[in-house]
């Protein structure tokens, strides 16, 4: 017990009430253990679920969630990624068993998305969606007959894309987001699977890319197959392939070029895209890769491994998983353990 924890334990017992009062320590202990902005932005999550099962209660709230999974992680996405998964067994970009230690938590994790973080992703979207209707004049484009359809689709898509990368640049610059960011840089064996390690609550911080599909609604409704597309090549950067898609990885992120963002470093704000390099360029935080492919892979994870990790100690997947997303709540920041 440090020194300043006894003075108030000791001035109780002077006042004579100290069965009550040292209880009072114990406990300002325990809310010093926890993270207060994490326990706001659960609090936001809760509200904004709430609102949204409200909203879909109207229209099925099983028949909104089965949407959403159909589109996040169905078939298309599913099948995306086990081909991938043989792709990186064949031309891998470091070599790896099948059952490395990564993977099989990152599978703990995709499970974990497919059954409960979509779900949330969909009340959290709906919820938002009804914040969203307050401000709708002003977020909506008027109807213009004249354009094609297909250039709002484009329109949302690259604002989809713009508004990732503002919420990305984010969670590495502002610590409350970045704590739970950092769960998904903590992968040190990188492959498409890490994709979907991801703490549940760092997905509130990314609801407004839900902006540019209202903007274009009065033009063009986005289709599903458009944003399960988008999903699409937004995962396959984190596949462990070497490649760097030549001339179009002047354009669009590669597997390559993101793994820089993932090197074994700390907060590194740069190749922040998803599925553009555009905003990167345009802000001066691309670091393309080197074309020779002959070069030694970058390590990736975070350096000192300040959040728990599976590939040290014994093999405990379940374990690991619960305190990597409790880690957050902690008052211990990443940086400092």
């Amino acid at each position: 017990m440090h020194a300043n924890d006894t003075a108030p334990v000791a001035s109780a017992y002077q006042d004579g009430r100290g069965g009550e009062s040292s209880a009072r320590p114990r406990r300002s202990r325990v809310w010093r253990r926890l993270y207060l902005p994490t326990i706001v932005l659960t609090g936001a999550a809760a509200w904004l679920s709430w609102r949204g099962w409200t909203m879909l209660g109207q229209y099925g709230v099983a028949r909104s969630i089965s949407a959403g999974r159909y589109e996040l992680a169905g078939p298309v996405v599913l099948g995306f990624v086990a081909v991938v998964c043989v792709i990186e067994q064949i031309w891998p970009a470091q070599r790896r068993p099948v059952l490395a230690r990564g993977h099989l938590l990152d599978v703990c994790y995709l499970l974990f998305y497919a059954l409960l973080v979509v779900p949330l992703i969909v009340l959290l979207g709906a919820g938002f969606s009804m914040l969203l209707a307050r401000l709708e004049p002003w977020l909506v484009l008027p109807r213009l007959p004249g354009v094609p359809r297909w250039c709002f689709v484009v329109l949302a898509v690259v604002g989809i894309d713009a508004m990732d990368w503002l919420t990305h640049l984010a969670n590495h610059k502002i610590t409350a987001f970045w704590r739970l960011h950092a769960v998904h840089h903590s992968q040190e064996e990188l492959s498409i699977l890490t994709t979907y390690r991801a703490h549940p609550l760092v997905h509130v911080s990314f609801l407004f890319s839900a902006i540019p599909i209202l903007a274009v609604e009065s033009n063009a409704a986005t289709p599903a197959i458009v944003l399960t597309m988008y999903a699409c090549l937004g995962a396959l950067p984190h596949a462990n392939v070497r490649w760097n898609y030549a001339v179009a990885g002047r354009i669009l992120i590669s597997p390559a070029y993101h793994r820089i963002h993932h090197r074994a470093t700390g907060r590194l704000d740069i190749n922040l895209g998803t599925v553009f390099t555009i905003w990167d360029v345009l802000s001066r935080r691309a670091v393309f890769p080197s074309r020779n492919v002959g070069r030694a892979v970058t390590p990736t994870g975070l350096a000192g491994r300040p959040i728990p990790v599976e590939q040290s100690g014994r093999l405990r997947l379940g374990r690991t998983m619960l305190v990597q997303l409790v880690e957050p709540f902690t008052s211990i920041r990443t940086e400092s353990r």
